[in-house]
């Protein structure tokens, strides 16, 4: 069965259009150039010449990606008023018909076609369990890309509660809030980040490869997170503190637990590892 994770009921992803390929990667920046596009665009006639050269004149505005062989669309933006959904604003659905995506840095053969690896790899369950947990375009898309970090979170909360995660426990608002605190990790590390991107370096094979983190050279054991860590780039290379990290995720996996105990919002009683 083929799933989407662009645009689903409660969520939207624009990662492939470059939404994160910015030097300054953080929600508030990232925000406020979405709106800059959009109140542009608003402005432009739906017609190819005038969207094409509006395009033209937002990339040149832009921005400085973080890594400049990635493009980044300047036809992404808001699709509603309230700033809840991203998407293509020269997309037929968006442009009163019009299909203008060739107006931005691909064609519309690409544009149509094109499903990132997470396609491929996540479960419908698993999308629905990142779409209930990670409220908000920004933390969505940066989790759904990132498959060996949804799922290496899943295992880490389902080893400490004793059950696997299910969308019926992420109803029980208290579970759901620590559930989307530890995803929101991803919104928290330092500038550049590797981790922000680890979903992208596949293997030969077709599966993602994480980042090996060097504990020999850091004189340290291997994490029992260690895949948790790898996926949000804990290295000092990366700039960020490994020990920090490490207590971060031992402490939100320990509020998963307390969430999903009887009489605090869950059905079994956590299990320590």
């Amino acid at each position: 069965m083929t799933i989407r994770l662009c645009q689903r009921a409660s969520a939207s992803c624009g990662a492939c259009c470059g939404l994160y390929n910015s030097v300054d990667h953080s929600r508030g920046a990232v925000e406020a150039e979405l709106w800059r596009r959009t109140r542009a665009l608003a402005r432009v006639p739906r017609e190819e010449g005038a969207f094409r050269r509006a395009a033209a004149a937002l990339a040149e505005d832009g921005p400085a990606p973080l890594f400049p062989s990635v493009r980044i669309c300047p036809l992404l933006g808001f699709l509603d008023a309230a700033g809840e959904r991203v998407g293509c604003l020269a997309h037929p659905l968006a442009a009163g018909g019009q299909d203008l995506r060739a107006c931005g840095v691909y064609d519309v053969l690409t544009c149509e076609a094109f499903l990132c690896p997470s396609h491929a790899w996540l479960t419908e369950e698993e999308a629905q369990l990142c779409e209930a947990a990670a409220l908000g375009w920004h933390l969505y898309g940066l989790v759904v890309t990132d498959v060996p970090f949804l799922r290496a979170v899943l295992g880490a909360v389902a080893a400490r509660t004793g059950a696997r995660v299910e969308r019926r426990h992420l109803a029980r608002e208290p579970f759901r809030a620590a559930l989307a605190r530890l995803l929101a990790l991803k919104e928290e590390l330092e500038p550049g980040s590797e981790g922000l991107f680890g979903a992208f370096k596949p293997g030969r094979d077709g599966e993602p490869v994480p980042r090996r983190i060097d504990y020999e050279a850091l004189a340290r054991e291997t994490s029992p997170y260690d895949t948790i860590l790898t996926c949000v780039g804990a290295d000092p290379r990366s700039g960020n503190d490994l020990d920090r990290l490490e207590a971060e995720v031992r402490a939100r996996l320990d509020a998963c637990a307390e969430a999903s105990a009887p009489g605090r919002g869950g059905a079994r009683r956590p299990v320590t590892p």
